[in-house]
């Protein structure tokens, strides 16, 4: 199967479930900024974690985004660093 990619953002309004939606985004993803994720899996398997993450929110109170984007490769960062989150240099390169 064909594996896409995704970027996932998160608002989560009670810290309980913050953390428990971030520990469960960050075994699969990487993180581009503190509530922004980013990973490749396949559409199947995608469902199957919407559903877990669909488990942790309050659908009325969290704020739980999921976007399908083309692969980050060429992508680059203007503007402040962070050495504790994932990002890509200006030609693509993934820094840690």
């Amino acid at each position: 199967m064909k594996k896409v990619c995704f970027i996932i953002a998160y608002d989560i309004s009670e810290n309980n479930r913050l953390q428990r939606l971030q520990r469960l985004v960050s075994s699969q993803f990487l993180q581009l900024q503190y509530s922004v994720y980013y990973g490749t899996m396949t559409r199947k398997r995608m469902d199957a974690f919407i559903i877990s993450m669909q488990k942790i929110i309050h659908p009325s109170d969290d704020d739980l985004r999921i976007y399908e984007v083309e692969p980050l490769e060429n992508s680059f960062v203007i503007g402040k660093r962070s050495d504790d989150i994932m990002l890509f240099s200006d030609i693509g390169e993934i820094t840690l």
